[in-house]
């Protein structure tokens, strides 16, 4: 049995510039059994140490470049200090809000995310050699905030690509507070928390441009966008989703912080063909869910993205706010402004970008590692017709 994962030179350009995953069509030898092992190339130079697994589609995953890595809890208890030492100095605050304490590969622990909501972290695993550490894991968080409750996780999904058991997480609700609005969210076994901290930034500049306005907040889930908007200062918010659990769960926060709330369960794509009838509407949110899985997708994640960005600015006053958010790292920033921009000159009206954003700076992703970059947003202001 060979005791390194050997890799083809030629076919891992991505990860001798960064990034630490290794797929199967750059395997050569390697182990037969899942575990730790050093990696090296066909050539005999020395890529680091990994965690790997044969029965994953990403079979390798880089934890450190070094020779060697022969104290794991020492490694692990370094890098989870570096990962909060780093947000710290990004200026989020321990209990104060919600945040990414850890964002898997972006802070040198790939397969692992940890997130802080209030006081309660929330660890999930998507690797089995992560899976493997949850003792560990466990340890090494309870040193270091050990007054902080933890809720450990490996999603069905995740399990299922390890060849692996998942890991339920105790039913339990979730409070803290963002952009002035306290939310409490149920986390049990059959689903996450649904609350999208990537867009926390996004949600931010929403609110703050959401003053006096009549806001439409599309696939809302749980209505983060819509509250944030409505604690801003907005005169409505129209919160549209197709799960009634999810718009029961917004309603709910809404009655909580004392902010009044429409909502409407509907598909989406249906429903804005409808929504001419209550609008115009001057901020509108479009956040759908990941339209484009993968490259192959791409096509038809454009034309659902141009089906809803013409209908969204056909709702738009002049002087109103369109903020469109693709959460596939197929469909960027540059594919989303150039749909605006087609559609906008289709209707032959005015749309000035007042913002561009991606991740926030508590999700790192290795420069190296293009497909940990996934979120891009772009916001445009409407001066009118031509």
């Amino acid at each position: 049995m060979s005791k390194a994962v050997v890799v083809r030179r030629r076919k891992v350009p991505g990860v001798l510039n960064g990034s630490p995953w290794i797929y199967p069509n750059a395997l050569l030898d390697v182990p037969d059994t899942a575990g730790t092992y050093p990696v090296r190339t066909d050539g005999g130079d020395h890529l680091g140490v990994c965690d790997f697994n044969p029965a994953a589609p990403i079979p390798g995953r880089i934890l450190t470049r070094a020779k060697s890595l022969d104290n794991e809890e020492e490694w692990l208890t370094e890098a989870i200090h570096h990962a909060i030492n780093r947000r710290l100095r990004l200026g989020y605050q321990i209990q104060g809000g919600a945040f990414r304490m850890v964002n898997g590969e972006g802070d040198g622990l790939p397969g692992l995310v940890i997130d802080m909501f209030g006081r309660t972290m929330v660890a999930d695993c998507y690797s089995r050699g992560m899976r493997d550490r949850m003792p560990l894991i466990e340890k090494v968080l309870s040193e270091t905030l050990g007054d902080c409750p933890l809720l450990l996780r490996m999603g069905a999904d995740a399990a299922k690509r390890e060849g692996i058991d998942p890991i339920d997480p105790p039913v339990a609700t979730i409070s803290f507070a963002e952009n002035a609005v306290v939310f409490d969210v149920a986390l049990g076994s059959d689903q996450k928390s649904g609350f999208y901290l990537d867009q926390r930034d996004n949600r931010r500049l929403a609110a703050r441009w959401a003053s006096g306005r009549q806001v439409l907040d599309l696939f809302c889930y749980h209505g983060a966008f819509a509250l944030g908007c409505l604690a801003g200062g907005a005169k409505s918010a129209l919160a549209v989703d197709s799960s009634e659990k999810a718009l029961s769960a917004a309603q709910a926060n809404a009655t909580r912080n004392g902010l009044a709330l429409d909502v409407l369960p509907a598909d989406v794509f249906d429903a804005l063909g409808e929504l001419h009838e209550v609008g115009p509407f001057d901020l509108i949110i479009c956040d759908p869910p990941k339209l484009a899985p993968g490259k192959r997708d791409k096509n038809k994640g454009l034309k659902a993205y141009r089906y809803l960005i013409d209908k969204c600015l056909g709702l738009l006053p002049p002087g109103g706010i369109l903020l469109v958010s693709s959460c596939s790292q197929a469909i960027g920033e540059d594919d989303m402004r150039k749909l605006i921009m087609q559609q906008a000159a289709k209707k032959q009206m005015y749309a000035d970008v007042i913002a561009v954003s991606g991740h926030p700076a508590d999700h790192p992703w290795p420069i190296g590692f293009e497909t940990g970059r996934y979120l891009s947003t772009v916001a445009v202001m409407s001066r009118g017709p031509w």
